[in-house]
């Protein structure tokens, strides 16, 4: 159930961020190629490259936040108990899911007011809703992969990998 709900979701959005960051830097190279070889840029690149950003962080997000890749300072953890690191991952990632959940919900009133404004881009005209909507969605995703995660610490069934290997925290 966990693969299912847990790491393919995550590696699939993984997978999309990828292709979207693939995408984006061949979009950037036949723009400069176009501008400087051809003296013809490619017409509203910089929107798509401005529209495609978002979109490989906001896919990013559940698989760094599901798998705890994002990054951490463990100042504390050398002088914490075992117990103490639970707690400590525990509110930590409900932390983050509260802080999350809040941009997700702020997400979500912007797509509303893009929606109900029909607001545009300036080049191409794409309606700006569906993609503040993508994001809250992502983030939303985001939110219940750190609840998740504080869920499974609090149930002793998170497992921290760190350098010095494999410890069950």
């Amino acid at each position: 159930m966990t693969f299912w709900l847990g790491e393919v979701p995550s590696q699939t959005l993984g997978a999309v961020s990828c292709a979207l960051l693939f995408f984006m830097m061949l979009l950037t190279f036949v723009d400069v190629a176009g501008r400087y070889v051809f003296s013809s840029p490619l017409p509203a690149a910089y929107e798509i490259i401005s529209l495609t950003m978002p979109g490989i962080i906001f896919c990013a997000l559940p698989f760094v936040s599901h798998h705890e890749s994002h990054v951490t300072i463990d100042l504390l953890d050398s002088f914490l108990t075992p117990a103490l690191k639970r707690w400590q991952g525990a509110f930590a990632n409900l932390f983050a899911a509260i802080a999350l959940g809040f941009i997700a919900y702020r997400l979500y009133a912007l797509s509303q007011d893009h929606m109900r404004f029909r607001q545009v881009t300036h080049e191409m005209f794409l309606s700006l809703w569906p993609f503040s909507f993508a994001m809250a969605v992502l983030c939303a995703i985001a939110t219940l992969a750190f609840v998740a995660n504080a869920w499974a610490y609090l149930t002793n069934g998170k497992i921290r990998i760190s350098d010095g290997g494999v410890t069950l925290t």
